[in-house]
């Protein structure tokens, strides 16, 4: 507490309008909970049986996008590689370069 008397005071009016802004949402927040109404048509979407030929048809569309994906991490893996091998390639004609330019200058 003491530390709070040694804030400035814009510190401190943010301090007190955020708490304000916690209890307020935490209120009404509350409040409108209390207030609402349970319906029972939420109920019974929520009670409706889920067919099982759609989750096999949605087992077998996931099991596509896994090879899909791991298809793609493949690519994306050899992609890497080649970049790798390109940039030492470059490496070496620039050092090659550099070297060129070295003996053209002394010569």
């Amino acid at each position: 507490m003491e530390k709070l008397a040694d804030l400035p005071p814009t510190a401190l009016i943010t301090f007190g309008v955020t708490l304000a802004v916690i209890f307020a949402v935490q209120r009404f927040g509350l409040w409108a909970g209390q207030r609402a109404v349970p319906s029972s048509d939420k109920a019974q979407v929520a009670a409706v049986i889920v067919d099982p030929s759609a989750l096999n048809r949605l087992s077998d569309e996931v099991g596509k996008l896994v090879a899909v994906m791991s298809s793609l991490v493949e690519v994306g893996e050899e992609l890497t590689k080649t970049e790798s091998h390109v940039a030492v390639e470059l490496d070496r004609i620039r050092e090659e370069l550099r070297i060129q330019r070295e003996i053209s200058r002394r010569g």
